[in-house]
């Protein structure tokens, strides 16, 4: 057997050794605690997964490990599980308790919304069963909209509850009495901003059958006049010189309180900057009656300044393992400076994201009337840190993995970060040291030494390398912008490629590469709003260090948005080009091709099946491909939902074939669950136009948003 077969051998060995110990762990943690002299209780009836989430709540809120449970303990317990049961629509809801006393005993209790039921306070329990009786939940099987001529009975309804449009059901349509007020209140907030001021929401319950969960619910609207601004008026009391912002474009717009919080907030920090830190800004209203559909308002804004203020001194505590060079360089005020609050709170945000102190205050203090003292109190966190890391993909499938992280090295900032990571398929390891915001600066530098091996379809990788790189953030333009030198060995071994045009000898590569990124998804593991775009620049040649000269170049863009209630689309578009000015046939590395395909890539396919093939079928790497991925997301609830999605791919075997000489197409069906860790998702793709060796579909089971 082949080196690269026998290390991933090993590889696996190790994972599932260490799957197995965990999971033995957790029995034997299980058995123990069932033996131990400490009570416990557990959740029944609410289905596997509530129960266990209403559990962990339960542990989490008595974290106290405690030999009984007192009668107060057991009338709480029960009071959270009725009130999430409630807060689900479960309005009738109980719970049954079966209780274990200390003697052995058991006695039962149940209790509903009305909790009129108390135990002796003399109660002791070794045990505590809940039992849930959910009852129907309640929806509003009608919501009728009475009086507003603003808004039609779709927007308004939108405020009360979010349905499905491809799927309608009553049941999604979740009624509790809090939502109820929630929607008035968040619909009152949203006629204010539009200009209508004095717009009045009521509601009122019509109808509310308990023995199936339907309610009828009326809401009515007094839209009132609209408000329009006629103009800003700023005053500033003393003798400070005046300082304005421009307000001529706030007129003629309807009028929301936030147009006077926004001229606030920049006469604030116009103030602020030249060291007024007391300054307080008033705002009132002159409102034109003008006619009963349209009324003129005059924003009054009065300015005290107060007196001017300098720093005297800054002053730190708690700062036992960091030097004080290292926090003066993250101020963005000195001594003699004049007292601008904002940058006081730009320091402080700016000491906190140095990843060293778990909390970072300020205490300002008066020394006389122009001049006041800073002092900051700096509490250090534990410089080690250890994270597991477990998911599942449909080629590497089970992977685990452990990050150990030693912070603040010689009391400066700096990290170190030791990873390794086991699948079945591969194993990686890489040590990296971190130096964050260098001189004070945005930018971060690191070095990094790595050995990855992986079994990929058609060969077994072995890299390994050191990456020298900096990293910065510009919040300006929202982009962040990483420069990585990289020499590194790329060795295949058990190659089964097709012979056209591939370098399947070892290689050593020195590089520089660019990579750029904005990203503006509202959630990076469960994206339902906004973009992210992203590319990598890679330059390989032989005058940084390497033998092989190519250079290689990824761009992606995609996009998130709500269609309407519920339905979502998703769109993702990559494209990957790579070749050689000299010798471009010979200096490209076979490994570093694009090999397509997966529950990431085109979701007809395993990982790499979607490459390009030579004439007896073998696979061989792509030059360039372009790869489309487009979703339907149709929502059921909070964590479920149902994905029509359709991949295109266009691959290129010669870059003169560029952009593509050959396409495949998929399209499939996928469940979706969302949770704190990304989506699950069971996903299906069939292939639409196959070639004569490729599957008909694939199925896939993975964690993580595809793009």
């Amino acid at each position: 057997m082949k080196r690269g077969m026998i290390a991933l051998a090993w590889g696996r060995f190790l994972l599932a050794l260490v799957m197995i110990l965990a999971l033995s762990g957790t029995g034997l943690e299980l058995e123990a605690k069932e033996k131990s002299e400490f009570a416990s209780w557990e959740v029944k009836k609410g289905g596997f997964f509530k129960n266990r989430k209403l559990k962990n709540q339960l542990d989490l809120i008595f974290n106290e490990e405690k030999d009984r449970f007192g009668a107060s303990d057991i009338e709480d317990a029960a009071l959270i599980l009725i009130s999430y049961l409630e807060n689900e629509g479960y309005l009738s809801a109980k719970t049954v308790a079966t209780i274990t006393l200390v003697d052995g005993s058991e006695k039962t209790i149940e209790w509903n919304s009305d909790f009129e039921v108390f135990l002796p306070r003399e109660t002791e329990a070794v045990f505590v069963s809940f039992e849930l009786v959910e009852g129907p939940r309640f929806y509003y099987q009608n919501l009728e909209v009475v009086g507003s001529q603003i808004l039609g009975t779709k927007e308004v309804e939108a405020f009360f509850y979010s349905e499905p449009l491809l799927f309608q059901s009553e049941k999604t349509r979740l009624f509790t009495p809090g939502l109820l007020r929630g929607g008035q209140g968040n619909l009152q907030a949203h006629l204010n901003t539009l200009g209508y001021r004095d717009a009045r929401v009521q509601t009122e319950i019509l109808d509310l059958d308990m023995e199936s969960g339907a309610c009828s619910a009326r809401v009515t609207i007094e839209d009132g006049a609209k408000h329009v601004v006629s103009g800003v008026e700023i005053t500033v009391a003393g003798d400070v010189d005046p300082l304005t912002v421009d307000v001529s474009g706030y007129s003629g717009q309807a009028y929301s309180r936030f147009i006077a919080q926004d001229v606030a907030r920049e006469l604030r920090n116009l103030y602020f900057e030249k060291g007024y830190p007391d300054t307080v800004i008033k705002t009132s209203l002159a409102v034109d009656e003008g006619s009963k559909k349209e009324k003129g308002v005059e924003i009054l804004i009065e300015v005290d300044p107060g007196s001017q203020v300098f720093v005297d001194s800054i002053a730190f505590s708690g700062s036992e393992s960091t030097k004080p060079s290292l926090i003066k360089s993250r101020l963005k005020l000195d001594e003699g400076d004049p007292l601008n609050p904002s940058l006081l709170e730009g320091s402080r945000l700016n000491l906190s994201r140095l990843g060293v102190f778990d909390r970072v205050a300020y205490d300002v203090k008066s020394v006389d009337e122009n001049h006041r003292s800073i002092a900051f109190g700096l509490t250090e966190r534990t410089t080690w840190n250890v994270d597991t890391l477990l998911g599942w993909g449909s080629y590497e499938q089970l992977r685990g993995g452990l990050i150990v992280e030693k912070m603040n090295l010689f009391g400066m900032g700096h990290r170190a970060r030791v990873k390794t990571i086991l699948s079945m398929k591969s194993q990686l390891g890489e040590v990296r040291y971190l130096v964050p915001e260098v001189f004070g600066t945005p930018t971060s530098m690191s070095a990094k030494v790595f050995a990855l091996e992986r079994e990929e379809v058609t060969f077994v990788r072995e890299d390994f390398g050191l990456d020298l790189g900096m990293s910065r953030k510009f919040d300006g333009i929202g982009w962040d912008v990483d420069t990585i030198y990289s020499i590194k060995n790329l060795e295949l071994q058990n190659v089964s490629l097709g012979q056209d045009l591939a370098n399947q000898g070892d290689s050593r590569v020195g590089s520089l590469e660019l990579r750029l990124g904005r990203d503006r998804r509202d959630s990076v593991l469960n994206p339902r709003d906004g973009y992210r775009i992203f590319s990598r620049l890679e330059w390989a040649a032989e005058a940084l260090g390497g033998e092989v000269d190519y250079q290689r170049a990824e761009f992606g863009v995609s996009y998130h948005d709500e269609i309407s209630r519920g339905l979502f689309w998703h769109g993702g578009l990559t494209h990957g080009a790579i070749g050689s000015f000299s010798e471009a046939q010979k200096q490209v590395p076979a490994s570093v091709l694009f090999y397509p395909g997966g529950e990431n890539s085109i979701r007809g396919y395993q990982r790499t099946e979607a490459s390009p093939q030579d004439s007896d079928g073998k696979f061989i790497g792509a030059r360039a491909y372009t790869l489309l991925n487009l979703e339907l997301e149709q929502s059921f609830s909070n964590s479920l939902s149902l994905v029509l999605f359709f991949d295109a791919l266009g691959t290129a075997s010669r870059i003169e074939e560029y952009p593509f000489d050959d396409t495949l197409t998929s399209a499939g069906l996928g469940i979706r669950i969302r949770t704190f860790m990304g989506p699950i998702r069971f996903e299906y793709g069939h292939n639409l136009n196959p070639r004569e060796l490729d599957p008909s579909g694939t199925f896939h089971f993975s964690l993580g948003y595809p793009f």
